[in-house]
């Protein structure tokens, strides 16, 4: 595990993110605690830098070639602790936790509100930020709080009532002097039957079954616009198997791009891009990336 007082320079990102792909950072760094963190995002701030918070790597493209920034891990920050108050059950989780953590958490001891969670890769961090969810479910219901440090360093907690909640988006005002870095984030959730929980899981994991899963991708590349679903516009411009160096679109699910055959990352920006043209010519649609950019594109 790289720690903070070890920030390494020239690490590649290729694979640590789930399209394998892209190149180098300026520095890396993977602080254990929020102090940590505020130390690497001072450095950078005094440095002139941009940085980039990398949490799964699930949803990210980064730039060929060398990114312009450092980039600061989460990896070490994923320790969970389970505890029962009042009836409820008040997890506390770091961001660094693999999301799916919380989902063998809710199977194993009855505890509901996180089914939504089977398929999603990711961390709680990265999670959180993008409000990740699925058929309409979220962490908006269970999120009780979430500690963040900002680019100047400095820590702060959030109630989940003081954040905007909308659909894929985070949820602190873009306007606003936002959170950079997401350090941990508490839950509050009650025990539930288990086999209404495993009906659930069963359901949520239907709704993937037409994704490719195992393929090296980022998950959805593009968010639904309002009234409609993103793949199924994709998909009725014809742009299922459409390919650009090693990138394609993928044959199951048309907001699933693939690296199939070393694509370069230019290769998957090229294609996307490929593909929201058709759809703003065939639809007058212009669909907005879920995915988050690493560098200059």
């Amino acid at each position: 595990m790289i720690g903070m007082t070890e920030r390494i320079s020239d690490v590649s990102l290729k694979e640590l993110n789930t399209w394998h792909c892209g190149g180098k950072c300026l520095w890396f760094a993977a602080p254990a605690d929020s102090t940590q963190v505020s130390d690497a995002l001072k450095a950078a701030h005094d440095e002139g830098i941009d940085v980039y918070a990398l949490g799964g790597g699930s949803n990210i493209l980064v730039q060929d070639g060398t990114v312009n920034a450092a980039v600061v891990s989460s990896s070490a920050m994923s320790s969970m602790n389970v505890c029962e108050s009042d009836g409820k059950v008040i997890i506390e989780a770091g961001a660094g936790l693999p999301v799916k953590k919380l989902l063998e958490l809710s199977v194993k001891h009855g505890i509901g509100g996180f089914e939504f969670l089977v398929g999603i890769p990711g961390t709680v961090g990265g999670a959180v930020f993008g409000n990740a969810g699925a058929a309409g479910v979220s962490f908006a219901n269970t999120l009780k709080w979430v500690e963040t440090v900002s680019y100047n360093g400095t820590c702060r907690r959030w109630e989940s009532s003081e954040l905007a909640w909308c659909y894929r988006k985070s949820p602190w005002n873009e306007k606003d002097d936002k959170p950079f870095f997401i350090t941990k984030a508490g839950f509050v959730s009650e025990t539930a039957d288990r086999k209404t929980i495993t009906q659930n899981v069963r359901r949520f994991a239907e709704l993937k079954k037409g994704q490719p899963i195992g393929a090296r991708s980022a998950g959805c590349v593009f968010k639904n616009p309002e009234k409609y679903a993103a793949g199924a516009l994709l998909d009725r411009c014809g742009c299922k198997g459409l390919a650009v160096g090693g990138a394609r679109v993928s044959a199951k699910h048309a907001n699933f791009i693939e690296n199939y055959n070393e694509a370069t990352s230019d290769d998957i920006y090229r294609l996307c891009e490929m593909c929201r043209e058709r759809v703003f010519d065939e639809f007058g649609v212009r669909l907005e990336y879920e995915i988050k950019f690493f560098g200059a594109f």
